[in-house]
């Protein structure tokens, strides 16, 4: 049995194990290990640019998907992995430059993302189920364009909308045929701005994302029942936070400006908010939370002021970075960021594998990381 087979055997017995077992980060404060699953490219670009992908999203089974450069032209399209093998999505417009990306996956396999439609026409949202591509619109005519960044067990679809290029987006929900406009905190962004934006959805129909209030800046807020709710900041006055992701539990996570002006990991639970540090730099982000209470994100260090973030976990009230996690890394290999966690804690996302410390990441590469041990 070869070393990846070894580590595809172990995903199948950590996910099965410990999938749905909410109290996994919180009964055990002790920290897991990870063995590294480089997850490869679709192909490499005719270019001779380097070839690239990025991880997104990990549903209860492994499936991960994510963004890949392809062996066409100066495009990339979305991909999904599982188990060592990996799916070209396509796209719907077939041209040599057209594109897509996934964005979320559910648990029953339906990939959602963005692709292109026309030569001409901006990128729509799809929703990609049995080898089927679909177009799921904007609501709006020619020249409109949309991006779908969630999917929930039930099919409801949030992400973003556009009447023209230069409008604002504007978070919205596709459920059973209809698009819903989630509309924003009484503010709006003006011309090429950002009225709102929803990046997930739970399976309780709760929706997270940012959206302007009427001072111009953008908060955080969960939208349930038509409805929604400023989750508030950590003090910073400024247009910076939002909210990434939310577990079935309600927790929610994403990033606000602080007092001294710095953009750091934020939990929202129960009401109150938490700050989750950084990695001794001046900046964090948190990507997705699972229903365990493990958060993971993108971290800046002491020594990384700017762009060279790494990736990390957040459990048991510390931040810890990932790279110190794995041991047998590849050489030149640095975990930049972790963009999802399932409940089984398996993560996926994308790394640098070389040059990563004098900022090269052009040619970045999707990562997923098993769980080997605790502590």
């Amino acid at each position: 049995m070869s070393r990846l087979q070894r580590v595809l055997a172990c995903l199948t017995v950590v996910t099965a194990g410990v999938a749905g077992t909410p109290g996994i980060a919180s009964a055990a404060t002790a920290l897991p290990t990870y063995t590294y699953v480089d997850l490869g490219t679709i192909g490499v670009p005719s270019t001779g640019e380097p070839a690239s992908s990025d991880a997104y999203a990990i549903n209860a089974d492994g499936l991960v998907v994510g963004v890949s450069t392809v062996d066409g032209i100066y495009n990339s399209h979305g991909f999904s992995w599982r188990d060592g093998v990996t799916t070209d999505l396509g796209t719907i417009y077939p041209g040599p430059y057209s594109a897509s990306a996934a964005q979320g996956v559910n648990g029953r396999g339906v990939v959602v993302g963005s692709t292109n439609v026309t030569f001409t026409d901006p990128p729509h949202a799809f929703r990609y189920a049995d080898g089927v591509l679909t177009d799921l619109g904007t609501g709006y005519g020619a020249g409109s364009g949309s991006q779908a960044n969630d999917i929930n067990d039930d099919g409801t679809v949030v992400g973003t909308r556009f009447e023209r290029q230069g409008s604002p987006t504007r978070a919205v929900v596709w459920r059973n045929g209809r698009i819903i406009d989630l509309g924003t905190l009484g503010g709006q962004a003006g011309p090429w701005g950002t009225d709102s934006i929803a990046y997930a959805v739970n399976d309780a129909g709760q929706v997270a994302g940012g959206a302007v209030t009427p001072s111009g800046a953008l908060h955080a807020f969960v939208w349930k029942g038509g409805a929604l709710r400023d989750l508030g900041t950590l003090g910073g006055t400024t247009e910076s936070t939002y909210a990434r992701d939310l577990s079935d539990r309600g927790h929610v996570v994403g990033a606000s400006q602080n007092r001294v002006g710095e953009i750091h990991a934020t939990l929202w639970r129960s009401g109150a908010i938490r700050d989750l540090g950084t990695l001794g730099g001046n900046y964090s982000e948190a990507r997705a939370v699972n229903d365990a209470g493990q958060v993971v994100g993108l971290a800046r260090t002491a020594g990384d002021q700017y762009y060279n973030e790494r990736a990390f976990l957040w459990q048991g009230g510390r931040m810890v970075d990932l790279n110190t996690r794995v041991p047998g890394l590849p050489p030149g290999v640095t975990l930049r960021s972790a963009e999802d966690v399932n409940d089984g804690g398996l993560i996926v996302g994308f790394a640098c594998p070389f040059d990563c410390d004098a900022g090269g990441d052009r040619a970045r590469r999707a990562f997923l990381l098993v769980p080997t041990t605790l502590g």
